[in-house]
């Protein structure tokens, strides 16, 4: 699957959240819209990270938007988004500035986006991507790191 990830259709720039929860609903969007999940599927991850506390933010600056493959995937997708405003999660010091969100249709099939988000965390891409405005310098940041 590495190569190219993101898409004009499954990716927005300086995207303006009120909050968590619109950052959320907004990510989701752009999966939803292209098929891979169902309208319950934002409102479940919403809901875990009440429950739960924000397990998305898996490192500072990046969140992964997602939630079990039962609570609305529909199909195995991805979708990016950075913030013109980065937002805040309670009890997380860093603001989030870039959401990959994602969908699974068991706990095997998304592997490969989850290797494309360490890869993204482990090599400092964080950054460089919350500044980018294109998909193609998009891919090709990622794509460099993977060669």
């Amino acid at each position: 699957m590495y190569g190219t990830y993101f898409t004009e259709d499954n990716v927005q720039f300086n995207v303006e959240a009120l909050d968590w929860r619109d950052a959320i609903e907004k990510s989701v969007s752009l999966l939803r819209e292209n098929g891979f999940v169902n309208r319950e599927y934002a409102s479940e991850v919403i809901k875990n990270v009440e429950e739960y506390g924000p397990y998305i933010v898996i490192s500072p600056g990046i969140a992964i938007p997602h939630t079990r493959p039962e609570n609305g995937a529909l199909r195995v997708g991805v979708s990016l988004i950075t913030l013109k405003y980065p937002i805040y999660f309670e009890g997380i010091e860093a603001p989030v500035k870039v959401m990959i969100s994602f969908s699974a249709t068991d706990h095997h099939k998304h592997l490969e986006i989850i290797k494309m988000i360490v890869n993204i965390v482990e090599n400092g891409l964080i950054d460089n991507i919350s500044n980018i405005d294109s998909v193609n310098d998009l891919n090709n940041l990622i794509g460099e790191d993977n060669r």
